[in-house]
């Protein structure tokens, strides 16, 4: 299944319930499911997100992008342990021998 890119580009309120994203502003109200959600950009700085919602994000493999003044991306949230591809990755680079590290650097 696809997953959807939701955009927020107007002041608004992020929140969960019954594990539904809910966007309140002052247009309108939605809800979308969270485990629908691939991508969460968010380029208003006047949005208010939870934490319980970006958890919930996070732990359904959502990405949240936040874009800055410019209307680009200054930051990303990724899940760490969805993947066990990124889980070994860390591994490894944390387990890495002292000559590597000081030849990769």
């Amino acid at each position: 299944m696809l997953k959807k890119t939701i955009f927020v580009s107007n002041k608004s309120s992020l929140t969960t319930q019954n594990l539904q994203l809910c966007i309140k502003s002052e247009l309108r109200e939605s809800s979308i499911p969270i485990e629908d959600i691939g991508f969460l950009v968010i380029d208003h700085p006047e949005v208010f997100l939870s934490m319980p919602t970006l958890n919930l994000l996070v732990e359904n493999n959502s990405s949240v992008i936040v874009c800055g003044k410019n209307h680009l991306p200054n930051g990303m949230f990724l899940s760490l342990n969805a993947h066990h591809v990124q889980q070994e990755i860390f591994r490894n680079q944390i387990e890495a021998g002292l000559p590597l590290k000081k030849n990769l650097w």
